[in-house]
């Protein structure tokens, strides 16, 4: 019998309510993220894997991005993302799927946005996929959560449904993941290391792909 994926069992709520307490605060990181990467590189097609409830999806300026495809596994996330963002859903195309199971059309997308989602997939078939649906020269943006000597993987919030993903999440070195997406012939064009005041350290990653 297959076990059902942890993500499928977390109440957007709770996941909100987890990632917006102040003993972990990544909902407004991980916003500002999302919106410098779409200010830098102005995107006319979009794809956000891992997109949850569409945090940062207010920061798009649909006048440049003509058309966002926003993946998640989780169907209550994508109804509450088609909610708050209803008047866009002429250039918003949900798919619920797991990312090995959505099939956007290839070399579609300019940039590919995916923060804390590489943690709980395989990351070489993933990449493979991803490369496929980038234009020639088009750019992944990642976000890594790395390894802390302070707190576990998942931060304690006092929402007990969000500890479920503790045992399918594995944390990826910047290098590592590097290497395993040079060998899906991407190419990193910049890096940082961003600390927040939990003490949790993030990869911030742009990589071009086919070049």
């Amino acid at each position: 019998m297959q076990e059902i994926n942890p993500w499928l069992t977390i109440p957007a709520a709770d996941y909100e309510g987890h990632m917006n307490s102040p003993q972990v605060d990544q909902l407004s990181f991980l916003s500002r993220i999302f919106r410098d990467v779409l200010e830098k590189y102005m995107p006319r097609h979009l794809a956000v894997i891992g997109c949850t409830t569409g945090n940062g999806f207010e920061h798009i300026d649909f006048s440049v991005t003509r058309q966002v495809t926003a993946v998640d596994i989780n169907p209550e996330y994508i109804e509450v993302l088609r909610h708050r963002y209803s008047r866009h859903l002429d250039r918003i195309e949900t798919i619920c799927a797991d990312l090995m199971d959505c099939h956007p059309a290839q070399h579609s997308f300019d940039l590919v946005h995916g923060a804390l989602i590489f943690e709980y997939v395989d990351p070489a078939p993933a990449l493979h996929r991803i490369g496929k649906w980038l234009l020639p020269g088009g750019r992944l943006s990642v976000v890594l959560q790395l390894e802390s000597a302070k707190q576990g993987p998942v931060s304690e919030s006092g929402y007990q449904s969000v500890k479920s993903v503790a045992g399918i999440m594995r944390l990826i070195p910047p290098d590592q993941f590097s290497a395993i997406a040079a060998a899906q012939n991407f190419r990193l064009e910049s890096g940082e290391t961003e600390t927040l005041p939990s003490g949790k350290e993030f990869f911030k990653g742009i990589y071009s792909c086919g070049g």
